[in-house]
């Protein structure tokens, strides 16, 4: 069974902040620790995990 999780490599997520207590937190670390690459959106746009925020997804300038 092909799962959407094994054939993409880069995802947004989207609420994404630096705050280790919220969901999306913890997704983008799971996904994180199963090789993907996350791209945070938030309107603050800041640094989680590593990788640069964008503030919407249309100011993210590569494919997601």
């Amino acid at each position: 069974m092909d799962l959407m999780l094994d054939k993409l490599d880069t995802w947004a997520v989207v609420g994404l902040s630096g705050d280790p207590t919220k969901t999306a937190y913890e997704i983008a670390e799971l996904l994180q620790k199963r090789g993907k690459r996350i791209v945070p959106i938030h309107p603050s746009a800041p640094t989680v995990l590593g990788e640069q925020g964008y503030a919407s997804l249309a100011d993210v300038p590569f494919p997601i």
